[in-house]
């Protein structure tokens, strides 16, 4: 459950991200304001030959709006800053990642570029490598945990290794391991008598985190890219793992320790800031350069494992290859076993498929410094050259409240949560509204869960299913106007109102290029759209709408959405669409199948002669059960006729349970009010067979009085005080009252064994 923070925000890159390396005080408007001082010479690449007629992207290098020259022309070497996996994603990379697909899909679909999308995995750094030596020690603690009886040395090993849970002392936590899960083994009989045991199981098997670290990385890269593919992202053209690139890493490494801008100590390999920024043709700190010499960031930069190291030339020098310690994984190189720093394991993965000179690098704000100005730095370092990106490209952080997320407050929101509230339409949306590199809010709406307060919605996704609700209201408008055209044969002459709305169109189109051409400006781009529905809307609400123009302004409509990856409908299409697949048989099988069974059920039914209302039952079970999970939704019309509409079965799924909810919630309070009525009405019939001379000795009134006259009127309290004749006064009203409540119960009981008998 996501429990209710006193306020929370989810950044970036956070709990999955590399930005955990960031502080939690660094918001991105503060490192917007800092990218935006002065920042050393960005060298526009030749637009010699090429067409004039480009985007202008917001330039991280410049921070300014630059015209889009790529190198080659037409095509585009892109690279994203892929996920750090050791833990869920949430909505700050769902932002991320689905921002980039966006500006991809412009790119591919609105320009025309043919586009090499190269995204990494981080599958070695410290998170990981922490992460999974913290799971084997609870997994240890676990199983010792239980045994009721404990020996001594047992007892003292899990004394210290519970002491570590929260360590990031990895040598310390390494000898917890080994000590506990070598008392056990001493305490039960070796590990091959705990294999007998499935509680202790895991203590026969021995840890190796050259091994673990990977095994957990595969299990949240394959959780990551399964969000995505929900959340409609495209895949990669190529994925690059580090685990898969060390021998390109140590020969970057190498190659850079040649030309004299890193140097090795103690069996580790430092970047040698100094010695790059003598350079003529090198300067560090392109794209922060406000940051550079920030002790905290740099610090951030090299992991939680990292340490002082005493030959280190400059703080500002940051780890090429990290000597391994106890408990970290550990690789060859010409400096000893280790395994590479954060920011060699991108350039190297870089440079090996797209070269040594890049058209866009990008990644979250958070990433700028020091990861992507090191990244520039070392790769600009071994290909010696003065510029090795050309465009670099930050999204803005994704917050909640104004702040930024908090692990100690559990306030992240994962993508799987956010999609069991919203669709991934309308999720892209959501971004859609907003610039993709300026910093987003959100603003949480709690509901009550099991224990606690969660999270249930998020303000601002209202608009964002307003307006897919707006727009799937006029694809289903446009398309119903269009079914029913087809065999219309009136006039196409085009009247005023044809000519307007087509200016409408153009003029539109030129707002969508215009919008585009403007570091893709998608709030301006929606804006636009939803001005030609409206009045899309109203002209197919005139006397004889033209089917050509509508099926002509739908598809505009349409083919925009899809450059931005709302659709994926097929070229002069109209509507959402969907993916179908498959051949014609497997595709309309399903619903033949639904229809020849509802036409066997109608025979069976008029062959029984049933009653009208058994096939109207028929008819709604259609209606509600057969064609939603088709995909399909029916709704009824006040003239007797029914419209029907093409929907994800996923999003009727969710209807149908949201009224399912309903109607089981009313039907609750319903049975809670009759239960209630019930209980009143036997409370009242008990209190109504009680004769009137003990209604003052029983219930509510026991023990209050002593004395009582013929009638059963109380006289004196329950100290043997006579009562004031006020108190009596109202007592006797009670007792009125009882009395005729009590005839008439009498009467009612007498009633009933009269019609007994």
């Amino acid at each position: 459950a996501i429990l209710r923070p006193r306020s929370f925000a989810v950044p970036l890159r956070g709990l999955f991200g590399t930005s955990t390396r960031l502080s939690s005080h660094r918001s991105s408007r503060q490192l917007t304001h800092a990218m935006a001082s002065s920042h050393p010479e960005w060298h526009a690449p030749s637009a010699d030959g090429q067409s004039d007629n480009r985007p202008s992207l917001i330039n991280s290098f410049t921070k300014t709006k630059t015209p889009f020259v790529p190198i080659t022309e037409s095509h585009v070497s892109w690279y994203i800053c892929g996920p750090t996996v050791y833990d869920s994603a949430h909505m700050g990379h769902a932002r991320n990642y689905l921002n980039f697909d966006v500006l991809r899909r412009i790119m591919t679909k609105y320009f025309g570029y043919n586009v090499m999308y190269v995204m990494n995995v981080t599958d070695v750094d410290d998170k990981i490598i922490l992460r999974a030596n913290t799971n084997r020690l609870a997994e240890v603690i676990a199983a010792v945990g239980t045994q009721q009886s404990l020996p001594g040395p047992v007892q003292e090993a899990l004394a210290q290794a519970q002491g570590l849970k929260d360590s990031k002392d990895l040598p310390a936590i390494k000898a917890a391991i080994d000590g506990l899960t070598n008392a056990a083994r001493a305490a039960w009989g070796g590990a091959e008598s705990l294999k007998s045991n499935p509680a202790l199981a895991c203590l026969a098997e021995d840890f190796d985190i050259q091994t673990a670290y990977l095994k957990l990385a595969r299990h949240f890269e394959d959780e990551f890219f399964a969000d995505m593919r929900d959340l409609g992202m495209q895949a990669p053209d190529t994925v690059t793992r580090v685990s898969e690139y060390f021998p390109q890493i140590v020969d970057m490494i190498s190659g850079i320790v040649n030309k004299g801008y890193a140097y090795a100590v103690e069996g580790s390999v430092y970047f040698d800031v100094g010695q790059f920024g003598k350079a003529d043709c090198h300067h560090y700190g392109k794209l922060v350069p406000t940051a550079v010499g920030n002790a905290e960031l740099l610090a951030e930069g090299e992991g939680s494992l990292s340490g002082a190291v005493a030959g280190k030339r400059s703080p500002s020098d940051f780890a090429l290859w990290k000597k391994s310690k106890p408990g970290e994984p550990q690789w060859p190189s010409p400096w000893g076993m280790g395994r590479p720093g954060w920011h060699i394991e991108c350039s190297a993965m870089c440079s090996d498929v797209l070269g040594k000179n890049v058209d866009i690098n990008c990644g979250g704000v958070d990433l700028a410094f020091p990861h992507h100005d090191n990244q520039l730095a070392q790769s600009e370092a071994y290909w010696d050259c003065k510029q090795w990106v050309n465009y670099f490209l930050h999204t803005g952080h994704l917050h909640i409240e104004g702040m930024k997320m908090s692990k100690s407050l559990k306030n992240f929101i994962t993508i799987r949560k956010a999609l069991e509230m919203y669709t991934a339409r309308q999720i892209r949306f959501l971004f859609l509204l907003h610039h993709w590199n300026e910093p987003m809010d959100l603003t949480p709406k709690f509901g009550q869960g099991d224990k606690a307060e969660v999270v249930v919605a998020f303000q601002q996704m209202e608009q964002a299913v307003s307006i897919e609700t707006r727009f799937k209201d006029f694809f289903q408008a446009a398309k119903g106007f269009l079914r029913g055209a087809e065999a219309d044969t009136g006039s196409n002459f085009w009247r005023e109102e044809e000519k307007a709305l087509n200016n409408t169109l153009h003029s539109v189109s030129a707002r969508v290029r215009a919008a585009m051409l403007d570091s893709f400006d998608t709030p301006a781009v929606i804006k636009a759209l939803q001005d030609l529905v409206s009045d899309v809307n109203k002209y197919m609400e005139q006397p004889e709408p033209r089917a050509p123009l509508v099926r002509s302004t739908a598809a505009f409509v349409t083919r925009i959405l899809d450059c931005m990856g709302v659709t994926d409908a097929d070229a002069n299409a109209v509507g959402f669409g969907g993916s179908a697949g498959g051949t014609k048989d497997e595709i309309v099988r399903p619903y033949l199948d639904a229809l020849t069974a509802f036409r066997d059920e109608l025979r069976a039914l008029a062959r029984s002669k049933a009653e009208p209302l058994e096939i109207l039952r028929a008819c709604d079970r259609l209606r509600d059960d057969v064609l939603p999970p088709l995909g399909v939704q029916l709704d009824d019309k006040a003239d007797g006729r029914a419209m029907w509409k093409l929907e994800d079965p996923a999003v009727l799924a969710k209807a149908k349970a949201r009224e399912a909810e309903e109607k089981a919630m009313k039907e609750e309070a319903k049975r809670k009010l009759a239960e209630d009525r019930a209980r009143k009405a036997a409370e009242k019939e008990r209190l109504d067979s009680i004769p009137p001379l003990e209604f003052f000795k029983q219930g509510e009134h026991a023990g209050q009085f002593t004395k009582y006259d013929a009638n059963g009127l109380p006289t004196h309290d329950n100290e043997g005080a006579e009562l004031p004749k006020s108190r009596v006064k109202k007592l006797e009203k009670t007792l009125s009252a009882q009395v005729k409540a009590h005839d008439a119960w009498k009467k009612k009981q007498g009633a009933a064994m009269t019609e007994s008998t």
